[in-house]
């Protein structure tokens, strides 16, 4: 990545998936000489006391905290936590500074559990703050948001290296496709068009009892003609929720860092705007009046959560 210019990510040039330990990092220089990153075991036996009975969860297991080391551990088995969020996180801090995430200082793996080591940023999160902020307060974190989202969608592929899907070319990871249907996973994509028209399969697959003789490719699906083929193809979050924006405590509200990126990867434009709406409530304020401040309205929203919705959510 140091060799490669600002705004371009290249799966070539991403760390390896295996383990990492980035001895250049904050960690290390902070904690001094002979500093290591905690081991699995450690991480687990601290997970125990910080949050009884959480690793026989079968959704998520809450991040480990090492205050004294300025260190947070985000560990798992996948889909909900795998070493692409790391590798997003790394890329993002080498070719765009300017977009605040938590520095990350290594990964492994144990157990089929990934270890994610990060910075624990200091802050609150945007949701915890939300209510006691002013209304000038709150448009002045849409227009840093605003801000922090262009630049995100200056990131380009490097030549030669167009898809869809996770920063690393995986397939998407994107938390609709993990539905109680028990989607196959498809991708990476080579167009946006072929993207779509996996998307149409999906909600089709299991209809064959419906239309007695047809294929999933001969059932109707009136809402593919509406998802634009010629879409931009970009860098995308896929979760801005406000429990995953961290601001200052102080004033004025500053944007931080934006955490959770282990559903981010190269989506159609529309996709960010889609899903920040979909976790919102439903015509409430943030939805309706804030989120439009920093993400276009797509006007794909209906089409989007009708997709949404026939893959089970």
């Amino acid at each position: 990545m140091s060799t490669a210019p600002r705004f371009i990510v290249s799966t070539k040039e991403l760390p390896p998936a295996e383990r990492a330990a980035f001895l250049e990092s904050s960690f290390f220089s902070r904690n001094g000489p002979g500093a290591e990153l905690p081991s699995p075991t450690d991480v687990r036996a601290r997970s125990a006391i910080q949050n009884p009975g959480a690793q026989q969860r079968t959704y998520r297991i809450p991040p480990v905290r090492y205050e004294e080391l300025g260190l947070i551990v985000k560990f798992g088995r996948a889909p909900r936590v795998t070493v692409e969020e790391g590798q997003c996180l790394w890329a993002l801090r080498h070719a765009l500074p300017e977009v605040p995430v938590p520095e990350v200082y290594g990964w492994t793996h144990d157990d089929d559990q990934v270890f994610i080591y990060m910075e624990l940023v200091q802050g609150v999160s945007l949701e915890q703050r939300w209510e006691s902020l002013n209304e000038v307060e709150r448009e002045g974190v849409c227009q840093q948001l605003l801000v922090m989202l262009s630049e995100l969608r200056k990131v380009q592929h490097a030549t030669g290296e167009f898809f869809l899907g996770r920063l690393n070319r995986q397939p998407p990871s994107d938390i609709i496709f993990e539905s109680p249907r028990n989607n196959p996973p498809g991708g990476p994509f080579h167009s946006v068009a072929e993207f779509h028209d996996w998307l149409s399969i999906l909600i089709r697959t299991g209809l064959e009892q419906h239309w007695p003789g047809k294929k999933p490719s001969e059932i109707p699906d009136p809402g593919r003609e509406h998802l634009p083929d010629d879409a931009p193809v970009v860098l995308t979050h896929g979760d801005l929720h406000p429990s995953n924006i961290m601001v200052s405590t102080d004033t004025p509200c500053e944007v931080v860092s934006i955490i959770d990126w282990h559903q981010s990867g190269w989506y159609p434009d529309y996709w960010e705007f889609c899903k920040a709406a979909f976790t919102a409530e439903v015509n409430g304020e943030w939805m309706d009046r804030y989120i439009p401040l920093f993400l276009d309205d797509s006007g794909l929203f209906d089409v989007w959560n009708h997709y949404a919705g026939a893959l089970g959510y």
